[in-house]
């Protein structure tokens, strides 16, 4: 049995843990995960995704602050893993910790690299327009998503109305099916490795809070409604009427190129100019409040029409 440690995360790489544990000739001896973090109203300690999947599969965690830590090197050398497998762990691996299994260190990137190395290859590739994308399986280095490849899946279409959670969810499967056909490659010893080609290379940074907020005055109508799938659920795209807080959960676009009348002012019928075409706002969230749809939105506070929708509170 060749022993195994998964790093991971989030919900997206549940999928992939799943396939690790249940192929034959794997044993997970470790899942290495970020620490508990406050959630809920009431900001309890919560485990992230990958540990509680990682305890219902009866699996030894841990949870260092950084796995080149000495605490995360002490946990990992005690398992002794002679293969690690890494998907949306969040966390750039030291050389010491890449170095440690024999068989190698291995990363599932969710896009078809070299396009969207880093942080928020899913957002980055609704923000761009993208076509397709897909997920990677690399050797892990020291330079950014930047390790030869050992496989890809082929491409997989984004479909116009898909968001972060509908298309990390699919690539999270894709992730776990592609997994589960490499690993007689990984466990062999000698898995076919290409290059990336460095002229097709695009970097995406993590996403901040603040990178929601909506400006009318300089985005365009096609980009703020990519904007809004991509950031969806986290970290939600708003504006503000006045003071008052309004998500933006669902919006469309009326017109690409139409420039008529004041920018950034909502309309009667829940519709906004904006630097270039005109955005129709669908559903919305005030602050405070449910979801709902604009009109709903409009008929209980009819004064917002005619307000100027600002990227800050006025």
């Amino acid at each position: 049995m060749t022993r195994a440690v998964f790093m991971g995360s989030p919900e997206m790489a549940v999928p992939s843990l799943e396939a690790l544990a249940a192929y034959p000739g794997v044993r997970v001896v470790g899942v290495l995960s970020q620490p508990d973090r406050p959630a809920g109203r009431r900001r309890r300690l919560q485990p992230c995704p990958v540990r509680q999947a990682a305890r219902r599969l009866g699996l030894a965690t841990g949870t260092p602050e950084k796995a080149g830590s000495a605490e995360g090197l002490a946990l990992l050398r005690q398992w002794a893993p002679e293969l690690v497998v890494v998907c949306a762990y969040g966390q750039l691996l030291p050389a010491p910790v890449l170095d440690l299994p024999p068989l190698g260190s291995f990363n599932l990137h969710f896009s078809l690299l070299p396009r969207w190395r880093g942080a928020s290859p899913v957002q980055a590739a609704l923000l761009a327009g993208d076509a397709h994308t897909g997920v990677s399986l690399q050797r892990m280095v020291m330079a950014l998503d930047a390790g030869p490849l050992v496989a890809s899946t082929a491409p997989l279409p984004i479909a116009p109305t898909d968001t972060a959670e509908t298309l990390g969810g699919r690539l999270a499967v894709a992730a776990g099916d592609l997994l589960t056909r490499a690993l007689p490659l990984l466990l062999g010893g000698a898995p076919p490795e290409r290059e990336q080609d460095e002229a097709g290379v695009t970097f995406c940074r993590t996403i901040k809070k603040a990178q929601g907020a909506v400006d009318f005055a300089q985005e365009d109508a096609a980009a703020i409604e990519r904007k809004v799938r991509a950031y969806t659920p986290w970290p939600g795209c708003h504006v503000y009427a006045g003071a008052r807080r309004l998500g933006l959960a669902q919006v469309a676009v009326l017109s690409a190129n139409e420039t008529p009348g004041p920018v950034g002012v909502l309309q009667a019928d829940g519709s906004v100019q904006t630097r270039q075409g005109r955005l129709q706002l669908l559903v919305v969230k005030p602050e405070g409040k449910r979801a709902m749809p604009v009109a709903d939105f409009i008929n209980g506070m009819p004064q917002a029409v005619g307000l100027p929708l600002t990227p800050v509170a006025a």
